[in-house]
């Protein structure tokens, strides 16, 4: 039987949120049923086979691998243009096998640069079937609460409802092609500067710990995508910090921040410049 797949790297949830309605339309209109891979946290990947860089043959658990009965929409944020660096290595893991694929990238309302082109193509050498939709939506800046403030609302979740309906559509058509998506190759990373046009670094920025509202109950530790936050202290960030800000938006007493100067000045910028733009999703068949 043929299934529906909602498969994400979602952080604050946002990416999460859209793939799931587009799934969900599908399922409902070909009558099939949908399964959720979430593949966001370290346990979460490592429990669907994506092993870091471990062989896929030498894995305890086979990684994801679908085959032709599948329809699969692959949903990521995107980090400065692009997909997630450090998660990448992943999603190249994961087995089309022939699978219908709709790549679907999330965005902060800025631009998704050259994000749904690399996810494109990344699924192609994957194995999957590309040639049917893709689709780029507009949410909530991870940084900001300013920043595309409370997307996906409902009218972008009507859109991945009509969106989902198009795709079945199509399928049922028959038809497809090499969608013209737009994007860069090679691939370029969004190059964020100051007012002055210098270049910013906030690599090195990871959020700091409000001890008075910390209540140590380890959310934090167990939503980081790169298990970096120490189990034992919530406050030490031991590992990379990739700035998704689960930690900040997610923590249920509001105790982490980031105080990095260099940080706070860069979503200073963002917020004046895009913060009062509402940026539609743009779908491509």
């Amino acid at each position: 039987m043929k299934t529906v797949h909602a498969l994400y790297f979602s952080a604050t949830q946002t990416t999460s949120t859209i793939v799931k309605a587009i799934a969900e339309s599908i399922s409902n209109t070909l009558s099939l049923p949908m399964v959720i891979e979430d593949i966001t946290t370290p346990s979460q990947r490592t429990a669907a086979g994506l092993l870091g860089e471990q062989q896929p043959d030498t894995c305890a658990v086979k990684p994801l691998n679908f085959n032709e009965n599948d329809i699969v929409i692959f949903g990521v944020p995107v980090y400065i243009g692009r997909i997630p660096n450090l998660i990448k290595p992943f999603l190249c893991r994961i087995v089309g096998g022939g699978a219908i694929g709709i790549p679907v990238v999330v965005y902060g309302n800025r631009n998704y640069d050259d994000a749904l082109l690399e996810l494109r193509d990344l699924m192609k050498a994957g194995g999957f079937d590309c040639g049917v939709a893709a689709a780029a939506f507009s949410a909530e800046h991870c940084f900001s609460k300013v920043l595309g403030a409370g997307r996906p609302d409902a009218q972008d979740l009507a859109m991945a409802k009509e969106f989902g309906e198009r795709i079945c559509e199509t399928i049922a058509g028959g038809k497809r092609k090499e969608l013209e998506i737009p994007g860069n190759v090679p691939y370029r990373f969004f190059s964020a500067v100051d007012d002055n046009g210098k270049p910013f670094d906030i690599r090195k920025a990871k959020p700091v710990t409000d001890s008075s509202k910390c209540t140590g109950c380890g959310e934090c530790v167990r939503m980081c995508p790169m298990g970096s936050i120490d189990a034992n202290n919530p406050a030490l960030v031991n590992g990379i910090c990739i700035k998704c800000n689960a930690c900040v938006k997610r923590c249920p007493a509001g105790a982490k921040r980031f105080e990095d100067e260099r940080y706070l000045e860069h979503l200073g910028i963002l917020e004046r410049n895009y913060a009062n733009i509402r940026k539609e999703p743009e779908l491509f068949f």
